[in-house]
């Protein structure tokens, strides 16, 4: 296991923000501990937002001492800040009459089972570090990670402040029991070594987005700073998403392909270029595409090529394969053999192949037609989902009904002996031309990381054709 100071794999192309002293104390908690009368509020809010119950300005006036009343404003300001930036959790000013205020998770994280002694503050602090640290350096940290944690927090200033008692007991027992951490041998370690994962609770509490915007606030950084973060926050955000609104059934297995069209703007430009390289069958170079990436992510280009590559992939069915190394020239080749001629040539490109490719697998799934109903619960659904204007297609009927009917990718007919009538989709003679069912399914196996012959029906289908 590396260290809390080396990157771990999933990281290791990106500056690791865990190595600010911000993210292991924030300074308005530092600030907080040296001043009585804020962490005394603080601690009093904590407790109100653990019962779930408003506060007044009253109460808080009567927790602060008489001779510094006339500084509330202050106090209170900075208690607000102590509350966001420190735990996550949002002071509003509520709708009822009178000063009253509500106490809103930003992160979420309840905190119940570990509020109730004189160490609130510290206690809650070293949860939400160690959530950071866990999900930064690849989702799981060995103990040496989180014995550096409680070193590093040793040496920073005033440090007798915000030191746990019984720290170790409290990580591996306290947090383990309210099963915000997993505490485990790492698999197959001999002699064994031991890693924290998120618990169970961490997990149904908060998500890694909501970790790394608070992250990022406490660092005063754009999350999208952190791609490779950000990236892994936002395809979880699309499979809760997708969890809630298509249950665990086969139908989860769409927005699989939907998450992988969810781009970063620098990938999001060199997409559309080489899906006209692909379009017009022409080769692309390295020099073509760095000429698309603005010039200040010139040396990310390796990463934003790969994102690149794998969207093509796993989007478009498309494969990006270099034919001279040397010259750092590539070929696009299709991998599902879909053409998309026709339906190319704005700047809808990318959630209009999306869309096609989607349409086609939800037919397939359907045993080979789908009614109107289920078109209409795809576009309902892509609606709905986190970032959904990133692939929103202008007039989304229009476009499956009347483009993709026109260009022979889809039949549109009247489901036969219907009264009253009920239209259904099949698969175009385009796609049956450009298309197999076996490469669509092997699509959707590599998208979602399974064997094709785990999908043991469509699997015996589609060999069937291919014989």
């Amino acid at each position: 296991q590396s260290s809390l100071s080396s990157q771990s794999s999933s990281s290791e192309e990106e500056e690791d923000p865990c190595n600010s002293q911000d993210v292991l104390v924030p300074q308005i908690l530092r600030r907080v501990f040296i001043d009585d009368k804020t962490a005394k509020l603080v601690q009093f809010l904590l407790l109100k937002y653990q019962t779930k119950e408003l506060v007044t300005k009253a109460e808080m006036l009567h927790i602060v001492d008489h001779n510094y009343r006339e500084d509330f404003p202050l106090i209170f300001k900075e208690v607000c800040e102590c509350m966001c930036l420190g735990f996550g959790i949002d002071v509003r000013k509520g709708n009822s009459p009178g000063h009253t205020y509500d106490l809103a998770p930003l992160l979420g994280l309840t905190y119940k089972g570990i509020i109730g002694d004189d160490q609130i503050i510290p206690k809650i602090d070293l949860l939400i570090v160690i959530l950071t640290v866990i999900f930064v350096k690849g989702n799981r940290v060995s103990e040496e990670d989180i014995r550096e944690v409680l070193r590093m927090r040793e040496m920073l200033p005033k440090r007798d402040n915000f030191l746990t008692a019984d720290r170790w007991k409290f990580i591996t027992e306290d947090l383990v029991l309210e099963q915000y951490l997993e505490y485990r041998q790492v698999p197959d370690s001999d002699p064994a070594h031991y890693e924290f994962l998120w618990g169970p609770r961490a997990h149904a509490e908060t998500s890694k987005m909501k970790v790394l915007e608070h992250l990022a606030k406490v660092n005063k950084i754009n999350p999208r700073s952190c791609p490779i973060l950000y990236e892994q926050a936002l395809r979880e955000e699309l499979q809760a998403a997708m969890n809630e609104l298509w249950g665990t059934s086969q139908k989860v297995l769409i927005p699989q392909i939907l998450q992988n069209v969810v781009l970063d703007d620098k990938v999001s430009k060199l997409v559309p270029i080489l899906l006209f390289k692909y379009q017009k069958k022409e080769l692309i170079t390295k020099e073509e595409m760095l000429h698309s990436v603005d010039e200040d992510y010139h040396e990310h280009f390796p990463l934003i090529f790969r994102e690149v590559c794998k969207c093509m992939c796993l989007g478009c069915g498309i494969d990006v394969r270099e034919v001279d190394p040397p010259g750092h020239i590539y070929v696009l080749i299709p991998v599902l053999g879909l053409t998309y001629n026709g339906i190319l040539g704005d700047e809808e490109i990318i959630p209009k192949i999306d869309l096609l490719i989607v349409i086609l697998t939800v037919i397939f799934m359907k045993g080979n037609r789908a009614s109107e109903e289920d078109m209409w619960e795809v576009v309902r659904t892509r609606e709905k989902l986190p970032q959904w204007k990133r692939f929103f297609v202008w007039e989304p009927w229009k476009f499956i009904t009347e483009d993709l009917v026109r260009e022979q990718y889809l039949e549109y007919r009247q489901v036969p002996n219907s009264d009253p009538a009920s239209l259904e989709f099949l698969w175009g003679p385009r796609t049956l031309a450009e298309t197999s069912k076996m490469k669509i399914l092997q699509h959707l196996a590599k998208v979602c990381r399974r064997d094709p012959r785990s999908y043991t029906c469509l699997y015996e289908e589609a060999l069937g054709e291919e014989q």
